[in-house]
């Protein structure tokens, strides 16, 4: 931990001076512009935006899974070119396979290629706060929520509607692997809660694509069932203004609702029949989607 005192210049300017071992980390000069970006209480300094990384991964014995995490991971890094490369041609399954997964990687786009490279190269202007992002995140993930528990009984099944929630789950990936790549360059102790967050979406949004596909594939949802899985919405709903407004109160409220519903589900969980597979991974996402629920208003009281 490093401490610096605000100094006064003149009758309104603040100035504060830079650690030199972070200034010659950065590579910075005299003179170099840097971006302050305001997150809450906080102030996060990057480094000129103008200056770009460039990073190269070799194809060279490696599967297509394993040259995807790498360009994943370089992306939320931070890097602005990837370049793929390889002493032989790239064969037609690696090139398309990547082209999709940089379709999941907001902002980062073919730039080019040859027989044996592949580049792409970050075009968005990145100028989003993680904040902004998140709540973005919730609002789609709430949104699929929503619409499934309409669509999923007997009386009211629609299979075009879970189709489409099962395909914005890849949108809400997208937002999540931003969220990581915008809180690459900062650290602390509140950068780690906002990846939790994160986390958290994201693992509600693959357990509502989760039960989309169940019951798609014909697992059922009982009528009488669905009012205590509704509740779900209400208590994800609400986990948005706590965090907003960094409410442990209303955190704490959740909490106490997420556990309320365990009981309810426990009971509903003890009726279904064993044969009944599909029906009891159905519940058994809905569960885990309540826990999830809590652990982001968990994050929120340690948050406040």
């Amino acid at each position: 931990m490093d401490y610096r005192k605000i100094q006064l210049t003149g009758e309104s300017t603040y100035i504060l001076s830079l650690p030199k071992k972070w200034v010659r980390k950065n590579k910075l000069n005299k003179g170099d512009v840097l971006s302050i970006i305001e997150r809450g209480d906080n102030l996060v300094l990057k480094p000129r935006e103008e200056k770009e990384i460039e990073a190269e991964i070799s194809l060279e014995k490696k599967s297509l899974e394993l040259i995807s995490r790498s360009l994943i991971t370089k992306y939320i890094q931070g890097f602005d070119t990837i370049v793929i490369t390889s002493k032989k041609y790239i064969s037609p399954e690696i090139r398309t396979g990547l082209k999709d997964i940089s379709g999941l990687l907001i902002g980062m786009e073919q730039f080019g290629e040859t027989s044996n490279e592949l580049v792409f190269r970050m075009l968005m202007m990145e100028r989003g706060d993680v904040v902004d992002t998140v709540l973005r995140m919730h609002m789609m993930s709430l949104s699929s929520l929503e619409e499934l528990l309409r669509n999923i009984t007997a009386e009211n099944y629609n299979e075009h509607i879970l189709k489409d929630i099962i395909q914005r789950d890849d949108e809400i990936d997208k937002f999540y692997f931003l969220v990581l790549r915008q809180l690459s360059s900062t650290g602390g102790y509140e950068c780690s809660m906002w990846i939790q967050i994160a986390k958290s979406i994201e693992r509600i949004s693959d357990h509502i694509e989760n039960i989309a596909n169940l019951v798609i594939q014909g697992g059922k949802v009982r009528e009488e069932d669905i009012d205590v899985y509704k509740e779900l919405i209400d208590m994800y709903s609400s986990v948005k203004f706590a965090l907003m407004n960094k409410s442990s109160k209303r955190a704490d409220e959740i909490i106490n609702k997420v556990n309320d519903f365990r009981i309810k589900e426990k009971r509903i969980i003890r009726d279904i029949k064993e044969k009944e597979c599909e029906t009891l991974l159905i519940y058994e996402s809905f569960r885990r989607i309540g826990e999830y629920i809590s652990d982001i208003a968990e994050v929120v009281i340690n948050m406040t």
